[in-house]
């Protein structure tokens, strides 16, 4: 209760300090909320591409889905690789898929001479299997239209897709990489800040801190109110930050703007929500530490001379 009282006294000997320290500690804790957000944007960019992207492979002429060969592909696909939807497009479909979508060009073909090749639509591909359902197709280069020309073997329109999806995953693993990056150096960033501050509480308060010592006052009475401080500071920024951001969360979600993200926030928001109120202890305890190294050393570096 000693301690707790001292603390509390700390903080009302330095208002403006206190309230500053609240305030930027809040917004740094902000900052961390809005960057675990952009990692939740990306984990589920990244799970969800396989919905938004689908590969198309076509047949060579005279082959669709009768043949041994052909048989053997499709039902492959479908046995190996678990998850993935395929679809058997006809020349037929495909032409009255072209017809609802570009009748214009469609008036330029003749039924009877459709150019239009037996294909298959892959959809619903986890991205851990592109790279082994790119070793599978390239087995069936046989049934399937192949790039004649190209050195490196590969099929002439998923080559394209595959690279393209590649391409954007990877730039989405980057940015992941640097935003956990960012989030490092926040934390860090917080723990300096606290560091200094009670750095410069204790300095405002050495004579009574060495006339502590002189009475012998044991270390836990010097530490004590310091690292209880931060806690206290800590505890509120982090609450304060928490209750902003959900609040811009439920503003969004009443906006007609961001109607179609709708789902995505409301996920984010509940996922949000159940380890929200864990940053109130990891701060707190960040708080407590850096506070603590801060009056060690500067008692024991500078006092204890």
């Amino acid at each position: 209760m000693h301690h707790l009282r001292y603390a509390f006294k700390n903080i009302f000997r330095n208002i403006f300090l206190s309230v500053s320290s609240v305030l930027i500690i809040g917004l740094l804790i902000f900052f961390v909320n809005i960057l675990l957000f952009v990692i939740f944007s990306t984990d589920r960019f990244i799970t969800s591409i396989n919905d938004r992207i689908s590969i198309n492979i076509n047949f060579k002429d005279g082959y669709d889905n009768s043949q041994i060969r052909s048989k053997e592909f499709l039902s492959g696909v479908t046995l190996s690789f678990s998850g993935v939807q395929l679809d058997y497009i006809s020349r037929e479909d495909a032409l009255v898929l072209l017809t609802s979508r570009n009748p214009d060009l469609a008036t330029l073909i003749e039924s009877d001479s459709n150019p239009l090749p037996n294909s298959v639509r892959l959809s619903n591909i986890d991205i851990n299997q592109y790279e082994s359902l790119n070793i599978f197709i390239g087995r069936f280069r046989d049934v399937l239209q192949y790039n004649q020309e190209s050195l490196d073997k590969k099929l002439l329109d998923y080559k394209s897709q595959f690279e393209r999806i590649s391409s954007v995953v990877e730039m989405l693993h980057i940015l992941q990489f640097a935003v956990y990056v960012l989030l490092g150096l926040f934390v860090f960033t917080v723990s300096i800040v606290i560091y200094m501050v009670i750095h410069n509480f204790v300095f405002f308060l050495q004579d009574e801190v060495r006339i502590i010592e002189l009475v012998g006052g044991r270390p836990s009475f010097i530490y004590g109110p310091f690292i209880l401080q931060w806690l206290i500071y800590a505890s509120i920024a982090t609450c304060i930050s928490i209750l902003i951001f959900l609040g811009i969360l439920a503003v969004m979600k009443s906006q007609v703007l961001f109607e179609d993200f709708l789902p995505f926030l409301s996920d984010f928001s509940i996922l949000f929500l159940s380890y929200a109120w864990f940053l109130i202890p990891i701060f707190s305890f960040i708080g407590a530490f850096s506070a603590f190294l801060a009056s060690w050393k500067y008692i024991h570096s500078t006092i204890g001379e």
